[in-house]
């Protein structure tokens, strides 16, 4: 297994830009799977609401679309600042 951790943008699906996150992703080696199978926890630096696919690119470059759900909110519930993923493609 690959863990990743750095800060990275997040996109949406149409690959409009959102927001820096902090992100921390773990991938399966090339010899447990195909590089598809990926997950992994973002902190957004800013306020910003995910829902659904968006595409997530990390430090070095490399750009992979995921689902994002939300994790936790701030402690007023009105801020959303930490998202679980799921990938749902290689991240290239």
């Amino acid at each position: 297994m690959q863990i990743f951790k750095g800060k990275g943008k997040i996109y949406d699906s149409s690959e409009n830009y959102l927001n820096e996150v902090t992100y921390e992703i773990y991938q399966k080696s090339p010899a447990e799977s195909d590089g598809r199978e990926w997950w992994g926890e973002i902190t957004l630096d800013k306020c910003v609401m995910l829902a659904g696919n968006c595409i997530i690119e990390l430090n070095d470059g490399r750009r992979g679309l995921c689902t994002a759900k939300m994790k936790t909110s701030s402690s007023f519930g009105l801020a959303f600042d930490s998202y679980n993923l799921e990938g749902t493609g290689s991240l290239t």
